[in-house]
């Protein structure tokens, strides 16, 4: 029934004015803001998830990278709040979207490194030990490095006396970290699983 004034930017041909208060932010409106907006979340992980089964062949690597990309949130909660980071705003949603991105091109590297690990000369192609083991040295290399470089970016906001980008770049870097431990410790588990 109403528009909300946050989404509407009022404009003439010289002046463009966008309306952003929080003190007069409603209970209601903010309510149906988070809601617009945790669609945009939901709708995200479907086309991750779509797009992982697609790349991987499997609908079940596809929901267990959902899980792991989803459990390296709550992981970073926990080491968020055991540094003592008392901040945490709707802000910190946004490294969903950043930990989708990573966490699903990790998962498209380990998958690959597999595939690659099947058409390598015996002593590798011989077991499934053997081609975990090429697999695992090759892709947590190419991860641990987009992973490193990715973080230490997000930790670098740490330092900005601007307090939410401080803690949200905090909080984005222990997800990235969080994901990769889980990419180089449970992903493994998952791959053999699925074999």
């Amino acid at each position: 029934l109403f528009y909300p004034a946050s989404r509407d930017p009022a404009e003439t041909a010289s002046l463009r004015v966008t309306f952003l208060n929080y003190y007069l932010y409603s209970p209601i409106e903010f309510g149906r803001l988070a809601s617009e907006d945790f669609n945009m979340v939901i709708g995200s992980m479907c086309f991750v998830g779509l797009y992982m089964g697609y790349h991987t062949g499997s609908l079940f690597l596809a929901l267990l990278g959902l899980m792991q990309i989803l459990l390296s949130l709550p992981l970073a909660l926990f080491f968020y709040t055991v540094l003592r980071v008392t901040w945490f705003s709707q802000v910190h949603i946004l490294s969903v979207f950043v930990v989708l991105g990573v966490g699903a091109d990790d998962i498209f590297v380990f998958v690959d490194a597999w595939r690659q690990s099947a058409s390598m000369p015996p002593p590798i192609s011989s077991s499934v030990t053997s081609r975990l083991t090429f697999t695992q040295r090759r892709a947590t290399s190419a991860v641990f490095n987009t992973s490193l470089t990715t973080a230490i970016a997000f930790f670098a906001t740490g330092v900005s006396p601007i307090m939410p980008l401080a803690a949200f770049g905090t909080y984005a870097a222990l997800a990235i970290i969080m994901n990769f431990l889980l990419m180089v410790f449970w992903w493994p588990a998952v791959m053999m699983v699925r074999e």
